[in-house]
């Protein structure tokens, strides 16, 4: 396999999306769903096969990636956070997986050129952990290498990355980007009609009748 292959997707598509009052995975983009538009990316960018991890909108989210060469893992209990979707994910991850991309599902417009330098840059680089930079904010998706996977079993559910990111600053690559798509994420259906210019309710009528 290829090295860009032995980075393997994480989609984290388990929340409920209360806030959106719609699963964030099926979200219009374009004539694709959010988490169609990342798997996509992650193709066009040679990774591996993804992981998607889902939760208690697993019903009506697997139809629309049914066709897809993917690893399905159902989060029972997403209320437990983040957290536990990726140690999910970890504790099944393939043999031949070197690293990790952590994508949240509401991050979508990343755009292929960044995953492909990201990618890159983390095997050039021989680091611990890769993100790209949008001005002071840190980005997704981030890539961490599989000797990290423990530290991610055994932090407390209350946790996500970001403690582990600290504690391995010394072994991170870092890549600057001016793409903005790195730190919007979807929370809102105002955040939604600010990135599309149209209302959510529109977008979601106008993909009934399409």
């Amino acid at each position: 396999m290829s090295l860009l292959t032995s980075i393997t997707p994480v989609i984290l598509a388990a929340g409920d999306s209360t806030r959106m009052g719609y699963p964030k995975a099926l979200l219009p983009l374009q004539n694709d769903c959010f988490l169609t538009w990342i798997l996509k990316a992650s193709l066009n960018a040679d990774l591996g096969q993804p992981t998607v991890v889902l939760g208690r909108a697993a019903e009506d989210i697997l139809p629309h990636i049914q066709e897809w060469q993917i690893n399905v893992m159902i989060n029972r209990e997403p209320e437990r956070g983040q957290l536990s979707s990726i140690q999910l994910a970890l504790s099944a991850m393939p043999k031949e997986s070197v690293a990790a991309m952590i994508w949240p599902v509401d991050q979508p417009l990343v755009p292929v050129s960044v995953i492909d330098t990201l990618a890159r840059r983390f095997i050039d680089s021989d680091a611990m952990i890769a993100y790209p930079v949008y001005g002071e904010k840190r980005g997704h998706p981030a890539i961490y290498h599989r000797k990290l996977f423990q530290e991610f079993m055994k932090a407390p559910p209350d946790e996500g990355p970001k403690k582990i990111i600290l504690n391995h600053h010394a072994d991170t690559a870092v890549l600057p980007t001016d793409e903005p798509g790195t730190v919007y994420d979807f929370d809102t259906p105002s955040d939604y009609e600010s990135a599309f210019g149209k209302s959510l309710d529109a977008a979601l009528s106008e993909k009934q009748t399409s």
